[in-house]
């Protein structure tokens, strides 16, 4: 990973808005997992960090990209759980996420792709016309993504960091993988 997509990594997690998702059932979770990763980062984190891009050595390019995507990004959360053998996750976990985001005013899914071994969803929060935030849901039998991005995100610039930073590389409408560092 470059310096510029660890910061990026750093910088993409944060405190979460009057909307906020409760995770918390994903931490009981933990225990059964054989590899657990979270990311976590408030506004301030993400300022600070921004603040640093300009220090490491990365092209003026890279990093007015990474300023632009995280702009009006408030927080973001990774959680990432992978565990040795199918079906030591209940999807019950995965239900009261997506129970929330249907509760809540503004959410839309807007993509879901099925298949036996994997279910995605992408959800978005619509506020004024804009987009105010994001979830992402990649649940596999041996492994289950939720990334939240609380604040305003261009969907194209969310095509950028898939592939990274714990995001889920899917697969939506025949896109290319996203090329890793």
């Amino acid at each position: 990973m470059s310096k510029a997509g660890f910061i990026l990594a750093v910088v993409s997690a944060g405190v979460l808005g009057a909307q906020t998702l409760d995770l918390s059932a994903l931490d009981k979770l933990e225990k059964k997992a054989k590899e657990a990763n979270t990311v976590t980062f408030d506004a301030g984190q993400i300022r600070g960090a921004m603040a640093l891009l300009g220090m490491v050595g990365e092209s003026d390019k890279d990093v007015e990209q990474v300023k632009s995507i995280l702009s009006g990004v408030k927080g973001l959360v990774v959680r990432n759980l992978e565990f040795a053998d199918k079906g030591e996750y209940p999807m019950e976990a995965v239900d009261s996420v997506r129970a929330q985001i249907a509760k809540m005013p503004g959410w839309s899914k807007i993509v879901e792709s099925r298949s036996a071994e994997e279910h995605d969803e992408v959800y978005i929060l619509s506020q004024s016309d804009k987009i105010a935030g994001l979830a992402v849901i990649c649940a596999e039998p041996k492994e289950l993504t939720v990334v939240y991005i609380n604040g305003a995100i261009n969907l194209s610039d969310l095509r950028k960091l898939r592939g990274q930073f714990g995001i889920p590389d899917i697969d939506i409408h025949g896109q290319e993988p996203a090329k890793k560092d």
